[in-house]
């Protein structure tokens, strides 16, 4: 995977608004595989190909390596890449160092662990601006220190969604303070010219095999996987030839045997982690998201609508401001399979339909979702932070 321009590792160079910034992301995750990590290092990237000066820190301690594709990316763009543990005071000491000899124009943080760490390394001392990611409908106030540093330290939030500005707000946080800021994805990885047919071979799918697939970490309860498992025993009789596919780490076990108790062990294929998904949302003629709660907007979504894949999705928080029924897709209760069950069959027997949804879907995106859109808005928010009464 190639984030860079061809022919070298240069930054591209891109038009920025006013004056190159100097920018302190820090995220909760370890390593870049997973949705949140995934949208931080992205945007750090498109901010480093456009002239700005962007330092990324991960947790984990400071001698373990920088394995990875996206680390690497990172890198040859230019971000500076840091390991700090989040939950290490010695940690917060290097960071409350590293803030003062090289002071930063913006502090933008991911998720939770993130802006406990930050909130803590900085306390009584300038900082800088300061930008927060809030991804989940949850309502904020479940976490009494997190309500309390985005009501009074956090300058602006980035929500992924309408559906989560919503919930910021009835959660009392000021309406001028929260912006709609949609993940993104990069159109060079993905778009529909890519080909699924390695993963069908991987798995022993012919071509003619319809694959139904969810993409999500097992780990996860609120991702529904096994209402996707009850919506395939829904379509055992009437769609003998479809077959569904699990992609994500975890531990398969109890889903195996959810499938084995309900009859469709041998329509259910466990893929584990897969870290070229676009290839793997190729091989798949519906992408399904069974979501039950919480989500601030489903990143593999958006990622399918990029590629023109039909997809189906779960009406939780902000799925339906890009999957727009029988628009871009087909929405379905959470936790309903006969009603998912339902609509696969339906995109499945109506080509027109699916074929619709998929290219409304990908243009879609395309205007909302692309990397620039994204390091447009957020550099942009940016610079309103520098220029107000409390900026830089």
């Amino acid at each position: 995977m190639s984030l860079l321009n061809e022919g070298g590792s240069q930054p591209v160079e891109m038009k920025t608004e006013g004056r190159p910034l100097k920018i302190v992301m820090v995220d909760s995750h370890a390593s870049v595989h997973r949705g949140g990590a995934v949208q931080c290092a992205s945007l750090a990237h498109a901010l480093a190909r456009r002239g700005h000066r962007v330092t990324c820190i991960f947790d984990g301690p400071a001698h373990r390596p920088l394995v990875g594709a996206w680390f690497e990316n990172l890198q040859n763009v230019g971000v500076q890449v840091l390991r700090l543990g989040l939950k290490n005071p010695a940690g917060m000491v290097r960071l409350r160092r590293f803030l003062s000899e090289d002071p930063p124009d913006i502090l933008h943080t991911h998720k939770n662990r993130a802006l406990f760490f930050a909130y803590f390394a900085t306390l009584g001392m300038r900082r800088p601006a300061w930008a927060a990611n809030r991804g989940t409908v949850y309502p904020l106030s479940r976490n009494r220190l997190a309500h309390f540093i985005h009501r009074r330290h956090v300058q602006r939030i980035c929500a992924v969604s309408h559906a989560v500005r919503d919930a910021l707000l009835a959660d009392g946080i000021m309406g001028e303070k929260v912006d709609v800021v949609y993940g993104s994805f990069d159109p060079d990885r993905f778009h529909p010219g890519i080909s699924g047919d390695a993963v069908r071979r991987a798995w022993q799918m012919p071509s003619q095999t319809t694959l139904v697939g969810l993409i999500g970490s097992l780990s996860t309860p609120k991702k529904g996987h096994p209402i996707l498992i009850q919506a395939a025993a829904h379509l055992r009789e009437r769609r003998p030839d479809v077959h569904f596919m699990l992609i994500g780490e975890g531990d398969p076990g109890p889903l195996q045997s959810t499938a084995s108790s309900l009859g469709v062990a041998d329509r259910v294929i466990f893929t584990g982690f897969i870290e070229d998904i676009p290839s793997a949302l190729a091989a798949l003629d519906i992408v399904v998201c069974a979501s039950l709660r919480g989500e601030g907007l489903t990143g593999a979504l958006r990622e399918a609508l990029a590629m023109a894949r039909p997809v189906i999705s779960s009406d939780v928080a902000g799925n339906r401001e890009l999957v727009i029924d029988q628009r871009t897709g087909l929405l379905v209760p959470p936790g309903d399979a006969a009603a998912l069950a339902q609509a696969i069959d339906r995109m499945l027997q109506d080509g027109e339909l699916a074929r619709g949804c998929a290219a409304r879907g990908r243009a879609r995106v395309l205007d909302l979702c692309t990397d620039a859109r994204r390091a447009d808005h957020v550099e942009k928010i940016y610079h309103e932070l520098l220029s107000g009464p409390s900026g830089g």
